[in-house]
């Protein structure tokens, strides 16, 4: 696994600043050679390429594992970044400035800050590997309990009475599409005679999941009402939900098992240390542990609702949650 993962999860480890316009001129006398290697030449020091890559990683300019190709804009907009903090440092050296005590201890402290990340890098690389990302994957995916989907159309109207009309039309053998088409004043849907796609039924808001989960495969509602007007539904079709592929969540695995395992290393290191402060609180040096993620659930965002309809309030909760293949009449 790339040793870059981990340039995201604890910051750059390079000491970036803003490119600066009146230092944006490239230094004469020394060429710039690009190569696999290095990118740049400032006053016999190189800059490598990896650099440019995990700068740019820290910056969130590029994906993390994304090799960033010398042509990209991105590189050279990074590369004259790490070429201006070059010169702004060769300059604090040729003042003596790192000989200040101050200066001092804020090297050392990113000369650990460094060492730190190396070290988990090291350590997390024999863990977080392709094949411990499938293992959690496969283990993840069959411990879910997937939902059963719905294909669902329908018909928004704005008063009862419409909805009563409309509603006799269909029990009367009129097309549920062209009804739609012609009358639902939801116009994200009705051109496409009031399809919305698949949907868990728990998505919408009530009373949306008890009618769904009481309408049969190719029957329809009797009109009910909500926030947004009076509807009719149609049920086209009924599925078992599909899980997450392994590249969706690849991403949110790789960041549990690393986090797991610098959590693991950190209580390790912290049990068998000697902490000593200066302050008296028994606290200091003892480690909470409790912001590590305990599951991949933690790490799990729910995707925006894409219809128009109301979605689901997180504390609502409906006692009609079994489907049946009973019409609603």
């Amino acid at each position: 696994m790339q040793r870059t993962i981990f340039a995201a999860l604890f910051g750059s480890l390079l000491l970036t600043t803003a490119a600066c316009e009146q230092n944006s001129s490239e230094p004469t006398g020394v060429p710039i050679r690009v190569s696999a290697a290095v990118a740049a030449v400032v006053n016999g020091e190189p800059i490598y390429a990896t650099d440019v890559e995990l700068e740019a990683v820290a910056q969130g300019r590029v994906d993390v594992g994304t090799r960033l190709e010398t042509t990209d804009p991105v590189f050279a907009d990074i590369l004259k970044q790490l070429i201006d903090q070059k010169l702004l440092a060769q300059e604090a050296l040729a003042r003596g400035l790192h000989l200040e005590e101050n200066a001092q201890h804020r090297l050392q402290a990113a000369r650990e800050r460094i060492l730190g990340n190396i070290l988990i890098e090291n350590l997390v690389s024999a863990e977080v590997d392709d094949a411990a990302i499938l293992e959690m994957y496969e283990a993840q995916t069959a411990l879910q309990q997937l939902g059963e989907e719905v294909l669902i159309r329908h018909i928004l109207v704005e008063t009862e009475e419409e909805a009563d009309e409309l509603y006799q039309e269909l029990r009367g053998g009129a097309e549920f599409a062209e009804v739609a088409f012609t009358h639902s004043i939801d116009r994200s849907s009705s051109a496409e005679g009031g399809l919305l796609g698949y949907f868990l039924p728990e998505e919408f808001s009530a009373p949306f999941p008890s009618i769904i989960n009481r309408t049969a495969v190719g029957a329809i509602s009797s009109p009910f009402e909500s926030d947004l007007g009076w509807h009719i539904i149609k049920i086209d079709d009924r599925r078992t939900e599909a899980p997450p592929t392994f590249d969706e969540t690849r991403p949110m695995i790789v960041e549990f098992l690393t986090l797991s395992e610098i959590s693991s290393v950190l209580e390790r290191l912290h049990n068998r240390a000697s902490i000593e402060t200066v302050i008296e609180d028994p606290e200091i040096g003892v480690r909470n542990f409790s912001d590590a993620p305990e599951s991949l659930d933690d790490l799990m965002v729910e995707d925006e609702f894409p219809s128009g309809l109301p979605l689901a309030d997180e504390s609502e909760t409906t006692d009609d949650t079994a489907p049946t293949t009973e019409a609603t009449e």
